[in-house]
């Protein structure tokens, strides 16, 4: 049976629905364009650009009001009562470094973040252990991730 720990993760939301940081320098996921999830690493960071058909629920399940069970585990993750465990998104060495990430940093925190090079409006889901930018964003009720170990 797979052992767990929990982490509490840090939840922000821009004061203005418009407004983000920049997700910054990071190395490009090559081919990621045509994937589900198109991985951003960057320093202290992950981020994540998700095809629109799934990306309005997972940012609103993952930032609203409402706190999902959420489960990252080698080779899958669950948020609520979906399961993924697509090779190309759970098998990705970006997806090896958000669960390092959550196993070892302080501190976790979740925000959504924009970049100049991707599509006026996409929004990156980001997993950093700094805080983003207090200017652009406040606080929300943290989230609770089991993380398998």
């Amino acid at each position: 049976m797979a052992e767990f720990m929990d982490r509490e993760v840090r939840r922000y939301r821009a004061y203005f629905p418009s407004w983000c940081q920049a997700f910054g320098d990071h190395v490009p996921d090559p081919g990621g364009e045509g994937r589900a999830v198109e991985w951003l690493v960057g320093e202290h960071c992950l981020g994540a650009i998700i095809v629109p058909d799934i990306r309005d629920m997972l940012i609103r399940e993952l930032f609203g009001s409402r706190k999902p069970r959420v489960i990252v585990r080698d080779g899958s993750m669950c948020l609520g009562d979906m399961d993924f465990r697509d090779a190309e998104v759970c098998g990705h060495p970006a997806y090896a470094a958000l669960l390092d990430l959550l196993k070892n940093a302080e501190t976790v925190h979740l925000f959504l973040t924009y970049h100049l090079i991707y599509p006026p409006g996409t929004r990156i889901i980001t997993v950093s252990s700094r805080p983003p930018q207090a200017l652009i964003y406040k606080e929300s009720a943290p989230l609770r991730v089991s993380v398998g170990i």
